[in-house]
């Protein structure tokens, strides 16, 4: 086990490990954006958080996250976390035909799939992917769910259910159908319930 005192001492040391704990507040850059750094050249390598601070559960499921553990850190947490890592499946793509070449995309990167003009937009974390195909083909996804006729978004990055409409965690809403609107509710609970039951 390795300890680092900071975000930047951790980027400096250039290291590659099993698994990352990271704390929220660090000194300089905060937790979060370690890992967000860490997954743009990293996307398989497992990751915990470990904080005081309960109001960022949701950003974990951004950074593909194992668990969101809140302090003091016990034994029984320790176990249940290094018990997912050794269940841990390799991370899940998704090859897209983009407009520029075909691109293999992790499913914690891609927030929504909505169709376009002719097109289907991927909307991903930092960029969207125009590329061909029918949106029917993408609404089993593991962990998404359609919300209308012709908008299919990950479960991870909904931050709240707002009427009639779902608001992503880039602040873009869409609108959810009536006749889906309680498979929704009950599918975002039901998401959210496994990361948030992991630290109590």
């Amino acid at each position: 086990m390795t300890g680092f005192a900071s975000a930047e001492a951790y980027r400096f040391a250039h290291a590659t490990f099993d698994l990352l704990v990271l704390d929220i507040r660090l000194g300089g850059m905060d937790g979060m954006a370690l890992a967000r750094s860490v997954r743009a050249v990293e996307p398989t390598v497992p990751l915990a958080f470990v904080s005081n601070y309960d109001e960022y559960v949701f950003e974990g499921y951004d950074v593909d996250a194992l668990a969101y553990l809140m302090k003091p850190l016990t034994a029984a947490k320790v176990t249940s976390l290094l018990a997912k890592v050794a269940a841990r499946q390799p991370v899940q793509t998704l090859l897209v035909e983009a407009s520029d070449g075909p691109q293999r995309v992790p499913l914690f990167d891609l927030m929504a799939i909505e169709v376009g003009d002719h097109s289907l937009a991927f909307h991903l974390q930092d960029r969207t992917l125009t590329a061909t195909g029918q949106l029917k083909d993408y609404r089993d996804l593991p962990g998404f769910i359609q919300i209308y006729r012709s908008v299919v978004v990950n479960l991870s990055f909904i931050r709240r259910l707002a009427g009639n409409d779902v608001e992503m965690a880039d602040g873009t809403r869409y609108p959810v159908s009536r006749q889906q609107k309680t498979r929704v509710k009950t599918a975002f609970f039901a998401h959210y319930r496994g990361l948030a039951d992991d630290d109590r």
